[in-house]
């Protein structure tokens, strides 16, 4: 797939936008997910699963598609996949695959918002050019970088005029600006709407623990299980656990 980058010579000081289009974004979360597994990678480290050395533009692009984030900071920070983007390789369904692909189409900032403007049926090259010019502050230069980006995400995503907007609350974009004002993900979803979650055909709960009033956890899996499986989920349990500064539990060795 070809790839729509900005020159690096120049400073363009369009709004944020991602340097790639979802469709490239897709192809070196796979091969990033194939390069460094399930462990995280340090940021500077990170373009090692492309054979390249400076990887920002191709970071903020994953980001802002919400593929992957960020923990740590400074000389710590390390580039984790999201739950979203490890959902999407590790789905076997089709249906859900694509899910994904027309929801993280619409996560950056000014994809979401030309989509709600424009919809299936974008004017022609020349009256789009001037709408993000004079409408939205792009510079010459970026516009039409921005709308070759924008026709070849919302063509990989299928999207038609029945797909929704997806915004963060305060309407900003998730990977485009300062990675460090990322606010936290939502709360879980109180235990009284539990029953309301919808259960895809051959989808099972496999277990499901609260902790208090409001606090749950609820698993639920499809097909047999297998060392794959228990592998992703252990690297779910590690993760948090670091997230959260929680030591390993020792085990005691047998007298």
């Amino acid at each position: 797939m070809t790839e729509t980058t900005t020159n690096k010579g120049q400073r363009d000081r369009s709004p944020a936008y991602p340097a790639i289009p979802l469709g490239a974004a897709i192809e070196r979360l796979t091969t990033f997910e194939a390069h460094f597994k399930r462990s995280p990678a340090r940021v500077d480290k990170a373009g090692s699963a492309w054979g390249i050395s400076q990887s920002g533009d191709i970071l903020a692009a994953l980001k802002s598609f919400g593929l992957i984030d960020y923990q740590g900071a400074n000389a710590t920070r390390e580039v984790i996949i999201t739950e979203e983007g490890r959902t999407y390789l590790r789905a076997q369904q089709e249906a859900i695959k694509r899910e994904i692909i027309q929801r993280v189409a619409l996560r950056p900032k000014m994809i979401a918002m030309m989509w709600a403007e424009w919809g299936p049926d974008r004017p022609r090259d020349d009256a789009c050019i001037d709408t993000l010019v004079f409408k939205h502050k792009f510079s010459a230069r970026g516009a039409p970088i921005f709308l070759r980006v924008y026709d070849a995400t919302i063509g990989y995503a299928r999207l038609t005029d029945s797909s929704k907007v997806e915004r963060d609350e305060d309407g900003s974009d998730a990977g485009s600006g300062d990675d460090d004002d990322t606010p936290p993900p939502p709360p879980p979803p109180p235990a009284s709407v539990a029953g309301k979650v919808k259960i895809m055909e051959a989808e099972r709960v496999v277990f499901t623990e609260e902790g208090q009033p409001n606090q749950y956890l609820k698993l639920i899996a499809s097909g047999d299980f297998d060392a794959t499986l228990l592998e992703a989920l252990e690297d779910f349990v590690k993760r948090q656990r670091k997230r959260l500064g929680i030591s390993e539990p020792t085990t005691a060795k047998p007298n």
